[in-house]
């Protein structure tokens, strides 16, 4: 079995070892913030499947375009239970404004403003910048037919990319069932799923993780 097996196999045991965790959840919040999250968190979770899927049928391009959408449902996860106001969530909302939301990119900039004021989000805030730079600099032009996967049609996919985008998919997994765990009542539920990292290490991004001020 090749290294590229592997990963993926290790990637979707932690992916099963994460959900048995979030399965034991007994309660959710139901605000808006916290139905909101919870639905983002789910959808970044699901783009992560799918992306194995990909990998697994010999998919790369689309795994590797797939992996920007799993990383926008994240950020707007962490923007609705950090960031967004009583008026976002109604227009949201209201057919009216076009169920109106703003682009990732102001969500992110919003994410970064809060950390002067809520420094405990570096925990998720820092290591999901983080990942973005990875994956943004190793993709290149690779997602939305750009140049790069004509100018290796036929020469195979670089192993090095296959491992930055899964490795990158998993960490924003994590993240995503880690913010999800923070949307039931007040326990020492968000510990398991920290704990639930150990033997999975080999297949994280894990320079993303290790500053140990990083705790939210």
């Amino acid at each position: 079995m090749n290294y590229e097996h592997i990963l993926l196999e290790q990637s979707e045991a932690f992916a099963l070892h994460l959900g048995q965790h979030i399965e034991l959840m007994t309660d959710r919040g139901d605000s808006h913030r916290e139905l909101a999250t919870g639905f983002a968190c789910e959808l970044s979770i699901e783009h992560a499947y799918a992306l194995r899927i990909m990998f697994a049928t010999g998919a790369q391009n689309a795994a590797c375009a797939l992996l920007q959408v799993q990383y926008d449902a994240l950020v707007r996860a962490a923007w609705y239970a950090y960031v967004a106001s009583e008026a976002d969530f109604i227009a949201m909302a209201d057919p009216a404004s076009g169920f109106a939301l703003p682009h990732p990119g102001r969500m992110v900039h919003g994410l970064k403003a809060r950390l002067a004021d809520e420094p405990g989000l570096a925990g998720l805030v820092v290591p999901l910048l983080a990942m973005n730079d990875a994956f943004t600099s190793a993709l290149g032009h690779h997602e939305y037919g750009g140049i790069n996967p004509m100018l290796r049609d036929g020469t195979g996919f670089p192993a090095e990319l296959y491992d930055t985008v899964v490795r990158s998919s998993n960490g924003l997994m994590y993240l995503a069932f880690r913010l999800l765990a923070r949307q039931g009542p007040p326990s020492d539920f968000i510990q398991s799923v920290d704990a639930a990292l150990a033997g999975f290490e080999h297949a994280l991004p894990m320079a993303c993780f290790q500053d140990p001020a990083l705790t939210d």
